[in-house]
């Protein structure tokens, strides 16, 4: 199942207007000087940001839809379906409602984020490792680039996979939800307590993310401009947004070890020069470090037609380096 999993609500306010929710939500104890952040929604899955810039001053929302309808998204992510997408939109109005006595609701903010999510359940921190470590070797693909996190506190590299678009606002998450959780990466907003909690909920978890960053990319999903029209039709359309970019990323098919493959690909393919292209690309991958630029470097037209093949044998041209602990890994496919 894909879940609308985050999203972030924007209003922009002129300073009078922000100082005054500020400075009244800093009489609060749940309000965090440091981020800027008030947590006093945080258990009906809300958290209000007051986001200032040199230039700019504004109040956003970041949303949790299956905490706004009581839900632990570790366990539980909330089903898409018409009568919960309105009943999570009334809690949410609600509680909008309650903070901003009355003065503000959905409406007022504009939609300039939403996260689809999908957890695949391995029940062993190792084997979602060894995902995330053979998606590393994709690397790179049309459209998208490693995204850079070297200035990010807490992050650990070995347990994420991100991708970031190039132009199109998108962006693709493969990560441990366990290690993101004891990093500190996530969830930042819980107490000691909660983490151990969780922590030991996430293990097993390998959780996939697509997000929509920006005004284009939303745009792109949905021909409506009214708020709750967007996030019902965006929520709607949950898996084929996912989808969408998670097959322009993943490539279909079990990973191997590259000997392996090797011999399915001989024994199954009777195309002397679609072997041919086949075996080539397998050694290109790793001598150019991504599967796009490798994809280039052959050269040929056929490329769709080669990509097509591997699917169907259902191998992934990405292969396990000679490193990686494990042997075999299944289609991530056989998982959404």
């Amino acid at each position: 199942m894909i879940s609308p999993h985050t999203l972030e609500l924007t209003m922009d306010t002129d300073k009078d207007i922000f100082h005054r929710w500020r400075s009244s939500a800093k009489s609060n104890v749940s309000y965090n000087d440091e981020s800027d952040k008030d947590y006093a929604l945080v258990k009906n899955g809300v958290t209000v940001w007051y986001h200032k810039t040199e230039f700019k001053t504004k109040i956003k929302l970041i949303v949790n839809p299956s905490r706004v309808l009581g839900h632990d998204d570790l366990t539980k992510l909330w089903k898409p379906k018409p009568k919960k997408i309105i009943e999570f939109i009334v809690r949410l109005d609600a509680h909008l409602d309650n903070y901003f006595n009355a003065e503000y609701g959905i409406e007022d903010f504009k939609l300039t984020r939403i996260d689809f999510t999908k957890n695949v359940r391995l029940d062993d921190g190792k084997k979602v490792a060894a995902y995330i470590k053979v998606l590393h070797n994709i690397r790179k693909v049309k459209g998208f680039s490693p995204k850079d996190w070297k200035d990010y506190d807490g992050y650990d590299e070995n347990a994420s996979f991100d991708l970031e678009g190039n132009s199109n606002g998108v962006q693709f998450v493969a990560y441990d939800k366990a290690a993101a959780i004891k990093n500190n990466v996530v969830d930042s907003e819980y107490k000691r307590k909660e983490m151990k909690e969780r922590l030991d909920k996430a293990k097993g978890i390998l959780r996939l993310e697509v997000k929509l960053t920006t005004q284009k990319a939303i745009r792109r999903y949905t021909n409506e401009s009214d708020t709750v029209k967007r996030i019902i039709d965006l929520c709607n359309n949950s898996t084929e947004i996912f989808l969408d970019t998670f097959i322009r990323v993943v490539p279909f098919g079990d990973f191997h070890k590259k000997d392996k493959v090797v011999k399915i690909i001989e024994e199954s393919v009777s195309n002397k020069h679609l072997k041919r292209k086949m075996l080539h690309l397998l050694e290109l991958i790793p001598k150019k470090k991504s599967l796009y630029l490798a994809q280039k470097a052959l050269a040929g037209r056929n490329i769709e037609k080669i990509m097509k093949m591997f699917a169907e044998l259902n191998v992934s041209p990405v292969t396990l380096s000679k490193r990686h602990d494990v042997k075999h890994l299944s289609n991530l496919y056989a998982f959404i």
